[in-house]
């Protein structure tokens, strides 16, 4: 077993040669890197295997979390194990723990053995939830563990209810939004370690995403999060090439998006407000991507009055955009897989068929699908010269290393989005240099974010590990999507929409070169 800290202060470490008697608890090809050992040392001797791992997407918190149960078992100190993971994730699980570690997991409750892998959507519901809480658990691990930030769910409440010796929860992401989601996931692992929540609130939170007392903080949060990111860890990432691909709208795609554009840019100056703000910035992004996502939420816009009976029937007589039509142009030039990120079903669909008919075999990969569905696409793609047309939802999680080409048909507004999309093919394991392809259409919002992210943020040529960190501080004058929309509805002067654009990008760079992790911010 691994030795205690101070023993392994003398010792070099070097993978697993570090730990001999570790060994036969682990399969053949398992690759581990030092950050992963010092984690697990942490997590075992110093956390009392209670801990949360916050490691960014890519760095192999799943291998992290298999070596404490290593670990753990190697001491004696465990027995039964229960996993609770998003339902798409199962067979990844399942199959990483029998190719790493030699592991046997059991995908029903009902099924005799010592590591049980299950869907908590299926877990937190009765009376599979009742029988997961009367059972005494050595040890529970959870990833995605962001969905049980409120601890009104059915999700936080079956977490919270089992009896655990050892807990480890699994997120990149442990504060999305405000500062009381740390106090939420903390107390899962490690209850009372905050104190009562009205005391951490006064003590602690300036405003729900600034802290307060930031060093005391960061000490509290020591003892219960290990957190390791890219530019730190010491692992050389193969590079990202990243083009852009500018592409000219049809003539009846200009004109369904300037008569959108006017009339969304007259509602915003007319009726600004946040239950207005958030619908222009829906439909904005929908024309961006393509007629078909945009239409179900024209239909419903009835305030737009007759205007929107004209917007309908001219997005529906829009069959194939002219991004269908570059993708269709790009994939010849793409031998092996590709995936294609987009935000909506619509857009997911429309893509999916046309390229089939143009001869390339694609299949849409989306949150509704069920684990079987899910594993037999995956399996689907690695085997052949395919195209994966994938949603947000349909990508979370998942290992897609094998892939090294990506196109994003559409780009969300908010950066730390693009980057979870290209976490799925940037991560360890990857042996290609990853290409990314950035779809945009000229003269559009579309062309104007890419400018902003990519010559202002510089953001797909580096990975960029605080990024969480600093949209928190740059959103606290407003969210970049709403701000964004401000620049583009408000101003008609094309040189003032560049300039706000430009002041936008140095306010980033500026936050960035202000903070510097993790000194400036608690870990979050």
């Amino acid at each position: 077993m691994i030795q205690d800290v101070d023993e392994m202060e003398s010792l070099p470490i070097v993978r697993l040669q570090a730990w001999p008697q570790l060994k036969s608890h682990v399969g053949r090809g398992l690759d581990v890197h030092d950050y992963q050992i010092d984690s697990v040392l942490k997590v075992v001797n110093q956390l009392d295997g209670r801990a949360i791992l916050a490691d960014e997407v890519g760095l192999g918190k799943t291998i992290e979390a298999g070596l404490i149960i290593a670990e753990l078992k190697a001491r004696g100190l465990i027995e039964q194990v229960l996993i609770l993971v998003p339902a798409g994730l199962i067979s990844q699980w399942i199959s990483e723990l029998q190719d790493k570690f030699g592991w046997t997991a059991m995908r029903s409750p009902h099924d005799r053995g010592w590591l049980w892998v299950l869907s908590i959507d299926s877990a937190k519901r009765g009376p599979l939830s009742h029988q997961l809480q009367f059972v005494t658990w050595d040890m529970v691990i959870v990833d995605e563990a962001h969905h049980l930030k409120n601890n009104r769910t059915q999700n936080y409440e079956l977490v919270a209810g089992l009896k655990a010796r050892y807990m480890v929860l699994l997120t990149a992401t442990p504060m999305e939004n405000q500062l009381t989601e740390l106090y939420t996931l903390v107390n899962l692992v490690k209850p009372g370690l905050f104190g009562p929540y009205l005391r951490f609130y006064r003590q602690f939170i300036l405003d729900k995403r600034t802290p307060k007392n930031a060093e005391a903080l960061r000490q509290l949060l020591s003892q219960v999060m290990v957190r390791n990111q890219r530019q730190t860890v010491g692992i050389d990432f193969v590079p990202r090439e990243v083009t852009l691909w500018p592409i000219t709208l049809s003539q009846k795609e200009r004109v369904l998006y300037d008569e959108l554009t006017r009339v969304l840019r007259n509602e915003y100056r007319h009726r600004v407000g946040q239950d207005t703000v958030l619908p222009l910035i829906m439909m904005q992004r929908e024309i961006c991507s393509s007629p078909h996502s945009l239409v179900p939420t024209l239909k419903n816009a009835e305030w737009m009055g007759s205007i929107r009976h004209e917007l309908v029937s001219l997005a529906q007589s829009i069959e194939v955009t002219a991004k269908a039509e570059a993708v269709a142009q790009m994939l010849p030039h793409l031998p092996g897989q590709v995936l294609i990120f987009t935000e909506y079903r619509a857009t997911q669909d429309m893509l999916v068929n046309y390229l089939n008919a143009m001869g390339f075999p694609s299949r849409a990969f989306h949150g509704g699908l069920r684990g079987k569905e899910r594993d037999t696409l995956i399996e689907w793609f690695r085997s052949q010269p395919s195209v994966l047309v994938s949603t947000e939802a349909g990508g979370q999680g998942i290992n897609l290393q094998f892939c090294h080409q990506l196109i994003n048909f559409d780009l969300p507004w908010n950066p730390m989005r693009i980057e979870q999309r290209i976490g799925r093919v940037h991560r360890i394991g990857q042996q290609h240099p990853v290409e990314i392809y950035n779809l945009l259409t000229v003269e559009t919002v579309e062309e104007d974010i890419l400018r902003l992210l990519h010559e202002k943020i510089d953001l797909f040529r580096q990975v960029v590990g605080e990024l969480d960190v600093i949209l928190r501080h740059l959103e606290k004058r407003g969210s970049l999507e709403s701000r964004l929309l401000d620049i583009f509805f408000w101003e008609d002067d094309r040189s003032e929409i560049e300039a706000r654009l430009d002041a936008l990008g140095n306010e980033f760079i500026a936050v960035r070169k202000r903070l510097t992790w993790p000194s400036s911010e608690p870990g979050l």
